[in-house]
């Protein structure tokens, strides 16, 4: 359910339930250097005592309330806990955390505020005991229901029931006001300066089926605000094998937001998932509002197996991407689902991965692209959005009916022991493809073929440069030279000799084209004693029976044998 800025409209659906936060003690907010306090769970559940949570640049305020135990009358009515009205600093967000592991059967959490100088009625706020990461992926990680986006409030209140009349230990109320935009940059400009904008590429018609799915225009962390610092008590981004499926997901927020308050909303969710849960990051992978604007979400890479926050023990080896809106009382829009089967397409496509069919991650099953009720307990991602998702699906797989990777091919005829899972999607580059694998690196470009290359091979290309390098492209796979025990890899430019026990020796330019009008490794210079080097006047390389050298004034080289 969203909390409107002067009246509750509806009811909060299961799920999770995002907007932003903010709640300070009275008096004005100033932007200040991030600062933060231990974690609401050191705070006492009697009384109402305040703790800030995180303050930082640009208004940022996070802040919680504990909510005590009830009264007398309270009690006798079946409240297990009660935050009376209390005024706070304005916010925009509030959600309601606790102690992991310690919520009683039928539990119920209530919310209102004071919002346009009246408090709304009471409306229900969803939890689900198994959202968010597991505790052995995050053991700091608390419970507590999804954050509610409720416009301008100054003011909020709680009551929690239960089957028991037992509350959730340690019960906090989190406000959240996400600050202005950093320096102010973020939403405030309009056309195509803008960081959000109404008519996105990514959300544009899908007229026709491309050949390559291209990684839809992506807003980065650091454009929508994601301030590094919430983020520093936890360890670096944890990973999967691959991407293997995608979780949907909606936030339960307005659905009438405007491109500029947009980024706003993904820094309220990153600031309640990070200070009021504990979480090590914004749950999703991806975010993407209704005008088709994409948000990057966890750190660590978006075209990696980064593990999410957003779908319990199915965290590992799955996308999660969050639609900002409530589906379950509205529809999406056609620029939303353009920019999620853009998204879909190129994060399975990449992979090598069907957005068809099913598959199984940690005993379960499920389709490729899948709603979050299929692995949970919830409404979400809403009734209508989830009603699409077969409509989706089909055209995720028109979307890419077009595309055949010459890369896909040799990975499988080399098989998935040779070359592992697919680690980072391909990708173009220099007018060819690149696609990691655990085990190594696919290359290809037309009319070049498709060369997978692996270990002291790889690391020696990447260190020239790779396909943009003064290589160029493999034209060929490692493969036994004309000399024993000596391996070649050959380039658009150059090759790299692989003598067995002896470090690579990488030739190219003019003094490789010297050497090999010389007969190559069978000619009269013989196997190379060193790479390509530089020198005062150009480069040279020492061989078995010579040296050739190459003078940059000149522009001539020499061949000096011995």
């Amino acid at each position: 359910m969203l909390l409107s800025r002067n009246t509750v409209r509806g009811s909060v659906t299961a799920g999770v339930i995002v907007g932003f936060m903010a709640a300070s003690l009275p008096g004005p907010a100033s932007a200040q250097s991030l600062q933060t306090v231990p974690s609401p769970r050191a705070t006492p559940q009697t009384g109402t005592e305040h703790t800030t949570l995180a303050r930082g640049d640009g208004g940022l305020a996070v802040d919680s309330l504990a909510v005590p135990g009830p009264g007398a009358a309270s009690r006798s009515a079946g409240t297990a806990a009660e935050l009376a009205r209390t005024r706070v600093r304005p916010f925009q967000l509030a959600g309601v955390t606790w102690r992991a592991g310690s919520t009683p059967a039928a539990t119920v959490v209530r919310l209102r505020v004071r919002s346009g100088g009246s408090w709304t009625g009471w409306t229900d706020l969803a939890h689900e005991d198994d959202e968010g990461p597991t505790v052995a992926q995050e053991p700091g990680a608390r419970a507590g229901t999804g954050p509610v986006w409720v416009g301008d409030a100054n003011g909020v209140a709680v009551r929690v029931t239960s089957a028991s009349g037992v509350a959730p230990a340690d019960l906090q109320v989190v406000t959240v006001d996400p600050g202005d935009d950093p320096g102010g940059r973020l939403g405030a400009r309009t056309g195509s300066g803008a960081v959000a904008t109404a008519r996105p590429a990514s959300g544009a018609a899908l007229s026709r089926t491309p050949s390559f799915p291209h990684k839809p225009r992506v807003i980065s962390r650091k454009r929508w605000g994601a301030d590094p610092r919430l983020t520093e008590h936890c360890s670096a981004p944890r990973y999967g094998r691959t991407a293997r499926m995608v979780f949907v997901h909606h936030t339960v927020n307005s659905n009438k937001y405007r491109p500029r308050e947009a980024p706003g909303i993904v820094r309220g969710i990153y600031a309640y998932h990070t200070q009021g849960q504990n979480w090590c990051d914004i749950g999703y992978n991806a975010l993407i509002d209704r005008f088709g604007n994409v948000y990057e979400g966890r750190r660590g890479g978006l075209s990696k197996p980064v593990r999410g926050a957003h779908a319990g023990d199915y965290n590992t080896g799955t996308v999660g991407v969050s639609m900002i809106g409530n589906f379950d009382v509205a529809r999406t829009s056609k620029r939303m689902r353009h920019a999620l089967v853009r998204f879909v397409g190129w994060r399975l496509g990449t992979s090598y991965q069907p957005v068809r069919g099913g598959v199984s991650v940690a005993g379960a099953r499920f389709s490729r692209i899948a709603g979050h009720r299929d692995a949970m307990s919830t409404a979400c991602p809403g009734r209508y959005l989830y009603a699409q998702l077969p409509r989706i699906r089909k055209r995720a797989a028109n979307y890419l009916s077009r595309y055949s990777s010459r890369l896909e091919r040799k990975a499988d005829r080399l098989g998935k022991r040779r070359t592992g899972a697919v680690w980072k999607g391909e990708r173009p580059v220099r007018g060819g493809y690149r696609t990691v694998f655990h085990r190594g690196v696919m290359f290809g470009k037309r009319g070049v073929g498709a060369h997978f290359l692996r270990g002291r091979t790889l690391s020696r290309y990447q260190h020239t440069g790779g396909p943009k390098g003064v290589l160029g492209w493999p034209t060929s796979n490692v493969k036994p030279s004309s000399v024993r025990r000596v391996r070649v890899l050959v380039t658009q430019r150059g090759r790299i000799y692989l003598p067995r026990g002896k470090p690579a020796r990488v030739l190219h330019g003019p003094v490789y084209r010297r050497y090999r009008a010389t007969g190559l490794a069978t000619g009269r210079l013989g196997l190379p004693r060193t790479s390509v080097r530089r020198t005062t006047h150009g480069a040279r390389a020492r061989f078995r029976h010579g040296v050739v050298s190459w003078n940059r004034q000149t522009g001539k080289t020499t061949v000096r044998f011995r």
